[in-house]
């Protein structure tokens, strides 16, 4: 069985081939829906002043069978987004996930505590990807105690946080290349340097990840 890279979060317009799936991240009101296998939700930066019509539009398209998770969304004390309507707003992305049970993927900014109070909260039922994750060990061992999986990117690549690598639980983890023009093969090559894996190991095990908490067929 061929095993193909998993990039679990990207802005960019990669088409996914038989070496490699990308899961896309579409931004209620920033970008148009995806006609291939996506992630949508509303981001914490994009949050209108009234959300009721990107919450219709979440309802609406978050349903569908492509839409594989519902985020990024979350909470980020760096934006101007008032903080009472990103709670408000990120709770419901909760609830929503909860109930078409598809996974929710978190940005999360300087508000790691609270995403977790809110996660626990609204009592989510779904996995949950901290994506983009380049924090400490304290941490990420809180979320992988949750219950919940980290996300690393290519920040990993400026060799400041090879901890996270050698720490993490490998049935935790997944590897994305977000906003970056970074390949992800170069995100797995170095990940498997520092862990001191091969990297077929590697594919196989985020592969599993993947099929664990995404109702999604990739290879046959």
């Amino acid at each position: 069985m061929h095993v193909p890279y998993i990039n679990i979060h990207t802005h960019c317009t990669l088409e996914s081939t038989e070496h490699e799936f990308s899961l896309p991240n579409v931004i209620i009101s920033k970008n148009y829906l995806f006609a291939q296998p996506c992630s949508l939700g509303i981001h914490p930066w994009y949050i209108d002043t009234n959300p009721s019509a990107q919450l219709d539009a979440l309802h609406d398209h978050g349903k569908k069978k492509h839409v594989l998770a519902i985020g990024e969304c979350g909470l980020d004390k760096l934006c101007d987004t008032e903080w009472t309507l990103q709670e408000k707003v990120f709770r419901r992305q909760v609830i929503f996930a909860n109930s078409v049970n598809k996974p929710l993927i978190v940005h999360c900014v300087r508000a790691h505590q609270e995403c977790l109070k809110i996660l626990k909260d609204e009592r989510v039922q779904v996995p949950v990807i901290f994506h983009g994750f380049e924090k400490n060990q304290l941490l990420a061992q809180q979320i992988y105690h949750a219950g919940y999986y980290v996300s690393l990117g290519p920040s990993l690549l400026s060799g400041k946080k090879d901890e996270l690598i050698t720490d993490a639980p490998l049935d935790k983890i997944f590897l994305e290349t977000d906003d970056k023009s970074t390949k992800i093969v170069d995100v797995y090559t170095y990940f498997c340097g520092v862990r001191k894996l091969d990297n077929p190991s590697l594919k196989q095990q985020l592969y599993r990840n993947f099929e664990n908490i995404f109702n999604f067929q990739l290879v046959e």
